[in-house]
């Protein structure tokens, strides 16, 4: 596999494990209420997992906290991860990491709406950035801007030679 090709699943393959990590950590908070660290990584870091599927309105069908419906972007993105490897196809590995960018630019609006509520064009609040959700977000949304840059060099690289 070359570099390239690693680097194109670093978008999908973070947000993936970050959605493992968001869902592990609402579980296990079920299971230790009285935790402070679980309920800081739940309430803060994890804050944007829980506020995306209310800005994209999709909430009242997914769960009701949330990360359930980001466990329905993490499962068709690891089964294109699975095809494009298996199979050495590269289509499922770019639409993987284009769709991974997508939906990390619905976490920092997530995370920023949810810290930000009556955010308007006019009146955006740059402070409300430095939280550790929207940093996470932002941090997730560099890496599947990577992943999505490498595979549209690609193909770019292979129409023009």
């Amino acid at each position: 596999m070359l570099k390239d090709e690693r680097i194109q699943l670093a978008g999908p393959a973070t947000l993936i494990a970050a959605i493992g990590c968001a869902d592990l950590g609402a579980h296990a908070l079920a299971s230790w209420p009285t935790s402070s660290f679980l309920w800081y990584l739940n309430l803060e870091v994890f804050q944007s997992f829980r506020y995306s599927p209310d800005g994209l309105d999709l909430g009242q069908w997914l769960s009701d906290d949330g990360f359930g419906g980001a466990i329905w972007v993490a499962i068709p993105l690891l089964g294109l991860l699975c095809v494009g490897l298996v199979l050495k196809i590269r289509l499922p590995l770019a639409l993987a990491s284009n769709l991974s960018l997508i939906y990390c630019g619905f976490l920092l609006y997530g995370s920023y709406s949810a810290i930000n509520p009556a955010a308007t064009l006019h009146h955006l609040r740059l402070s409300a950035l430095w939280g550790p959700s929207t940093m996470l977000a932002a941090a997730l949304l560099l890496a599947s801007f990577l992943s999505s840059m490498v595979s549209h060099r690609s193909y770019w690289r292979e129409i023009f030679s």
